[in-house]
C-alpha cells in the first residue's frame, strides 16, 4: 500500500520539476540560438565591411554608387559580391544592410557596413535587431568617375 502512494508522489514530483525546467530550458536555447545568430550575423557584416574597405570606390561624394552599395550588400548577405540565393543569416536580406562612406579630403577614409530592422526569429519570439556595425579604414583605390 504504502509503495502505491509513493509512485504517485514521484509523478507528481516529476510533473512540477516539468513545469520548472521546460521554461528554462527553452529559454536557454533561445538565447543560444540568438546568440549564434548575432555571431554569424556580426562575421558577414565585417566581412562586407572588409570587402568594401578594399574595393574601388567610383564615387566622387560621399555617397556611395549603386554598384558600389550593391556589392558589399552581397558580400555582407551572400558572401559573394556577385549575389547567391542563399544568404549567411537566415532572414538576412540586402536591404536589412546599410552602407556608408566617411570622407576627408573629399577621399572617402572609413567605409561603415551596419544591419538595420533584422528581424532574428528565434524560436518562441522574434527580434528586430539594429545591430551590429563595423568601421574600416578605407585601403582601396580611390577612382571617381
Amino acid at each position: 500500500m504504502r509503495r502505491r502512494r509513493q509512485r504517485g508522489n514521484a509523478l507528481i514530483e516529476s510533473a512540477l520539476a516539468f513545469i520548472v525546467l521546460v521554461p528554462v530550458f527553452l529559454g536557454t536555447f533561445q538565447f543560444g540560438l540568438a546568440f549564434y545568430y548575432y555571431n554569424h550575423l556580426a562575421s558577414a557584416v565585417r566581412a562586407g565591411a572588409r570587402y568594401a574597405s578594399y574595393r574601388t570606390y567610383d564615387s566622387p561624394n560621399a555617397t556611395p554608387s549603386a554598384g558600389y552599395a550593391q556589392a558589399v550588400r552581397n558580400m555582407t548577405v551572400y558572401g559573394d559580391p556577385n549575389g547567391g540565393s542563399l544568404p549567411v543569416v537566415k532572414g538576412l536580406q540586402p536591404s536589412h544592410v546599410n552602407v556608408s562612406v566617411q570622407t576627408i579630403n573629399q577621399a572617402p577614409a572609413y567605409v561603415r557596413v551596419s544591419v538595420q530592422n533584422f528581424p532574428m526569429n528565434v524560436v518562441l519570439r522574434t527580434f528586430q535587431i539594429s545591430k551590429p556595425e563595423a568601421v574600416f579604414p578605407y585601403l582601396g583605390v580611390y577612382a571617381p568617375e
